[in-house]
């Protein structure tokens, strides 16, 4: 099982393995005065990935993850927060046994709220609140969208059995598929 403490512990021998493949990637990728660029998905950095050992996979990951987040941030950030979260949903999705949707727009049209249904639910959610502690509302809200999470997974029958993380994920990926929703559904509209 992943603990959060161990977060960020990458060995020297980690960060040379992911840095060399880094290094493929970049010089492989990265258009440069005087130099024809190549394919970046070459065999051999597919290789050099496959290679890294499955006790070192999570931190190697890790390591690309900051790297890939680094360049994005020179993205628009409503972009760059609405494609990792896709990406983190059908990750999720995946680990739960769910097979693989027809693409992102199917699946973030999957299942869609309507305005009508969203208007009725934040005026019953609004009505909840007002009886709440003005301190504990960010709280209720979070306890809410969770149990909303929790109920889809158990009607999936996704909850308890021998794999406990395959429901974990479950209510991640409801979570941040609804967080891709809202994005997606919201992104046209002016600033």
């Amino acid at each position: 099982m992943f603990h959060p403490g161990d977060l960020g512990k990458i060995t020297p021998d980690e960060q040379a393995d992911a840095l060399r493949t880094l290094i493929a990637v970049f010089a492989t990728s990265v258009a440069r005065p005087g130099v024809v660029p190549r394919n970046a998905v070459s065999a051999e950095i597919l290789d050099i990935v496959d290679e890294v050992p499955a006790d070192a996979a999570e931190a190697v990951a890790q390591l690309f993850s900051v790297m890939a987040l680094r360049l994005r941030r020179r993205a628009a950030p409503r972009g760059t927060v609405f494609r990792q979260t896709v990406e983190t949903a059908l990750l999720a999705r995946a680990h739960t046994g769910e097979p693989p949707p027809d693409g992102e727009a199917s699946y973030l049209a999957s299942d869609l709220p309507d305005l009508v249904a969203i208007d009725a639910a934040c005026a019953g959610q609004m009505a909840r609140l007002a009886m709440k502690p003005a301190d504990g509302r960010r709280a209720a809200l979070t306890a809410e969208a969770v149990a909303a999470g929790l109920a889809d997974a158990e009607r999936r029958g996704l909850l308890g059995g021998a794999d406990r993380s395959a429901g974990d994920l479950a209510v991640v990926e409801f979570l941040l598929r609804a967080a891709a929703q809202y994005l997606a559904a919201t992104g046209g509209r002016k600033e």
